[in-house]
């Protein structure tokens, strides 16, 4: 006898495989667009990273996808709608505004300064008490990571008003 259990889980998790699928078909097309300084393919190329990570979460995805419509896990059901029962919509809603946020600012402000902000922002919204702490952090992780991107890996990020 076969036991029902919500849309929601069910549903859920099949959602969840086809917004996974479509990320990977983007990833993918995008993964295209990368401009290289050879034609085709290479491995040390700058889209076989990419190419890879995009095939494999096609890949995965599409595996997901067939085993809850084939095999429908009930348990793995019941689990995903209890946690989305017992989830704080708020807290990753405030955290994808303040990425929105780090995207509409890096341009801009550059990357030492938009990712210090979104850590600062992010670290408030996950719950942290100390912002001396996270500020100090914050500036220090966006500094080094946009030095060692820079100076050491030659990939050019947004530098914002004060120059190189």
């Amino acid at each position: 006898m076969t036991e029902r259990v919500s849309w929601r889980g069910v549903g859920g998790t099949r959602i969840m495989g086809l917004a996974l699928l479509a990320l990977g078909v983007v990833a993918l097309v995008a993964t295209t667009r990368i401009p290289s300084v050879r034609d085709g393919w290479a491995v040390s190329g700058p889209r076989f990273v990419p190419l890879v990570a995009s095939v494999m979460l096609i890949v995965l995805s599409i595996a997901f996808l067939v085993r809850t419509v084939v095999r429908p896990d009930i348990e793995l059901a019941r689990f995903a709608a209890a946690e989305a029962a017992k989830t704080h919509w708020p807290t990753p809603g405030l955290v994808m505004a303040a990425l929105l946020g780090y995207v509409a600012v890096l341009v801009p402000a550059g990357y030492a300064l938009a990712t210090a902000l979104f850590f600062i922002a992010t670290a408030r919204v996950l719950g942290s008490a100390r912002p001396l702490r996270d500020a100090l952090w914050a500036i220090v992780l966006g500094v080094v990571v946009s030095y060692a991107f820079t100076r050491w890996l030659g990939v050019r990020l947004p530098v914002g008003p004060w120059g190189v």
